[in-house]
């Protein structure tokens, strides 16, 4: 987030309206990655991974800086 932004309540009011949308009701997991807002998310509800050993990733490094 830019810095300009910060502490403005914006993440808050995203997660927010996230799980509340109508559409998003029922489903048994949301799963989300951060690098440092462990917190905020833990707000919401969020947990570190019950079963990290059953998620697997593959990871792109470069996807958005092609090389020349």
């Amino acid at each position: 987030m830019l810095e300009a932004h910060r502490g403005k309540g914006l993440s808050k009011r995203l997660l927010q309206e996230i799980l509340a949308h109508e559409e998003l009701q029922g489903l048994r997991r949301f799963l989300l990655a951060t690098k440092d807002a462990h917190g905020l998310y833990a707000q919401f509800g969020f947990k570190e991974l019950a079963n990290p050993s059953r998620m697997m990733e593959k990871w792109n490094v470069n996807a958005y800086n092609p090389a020349p």
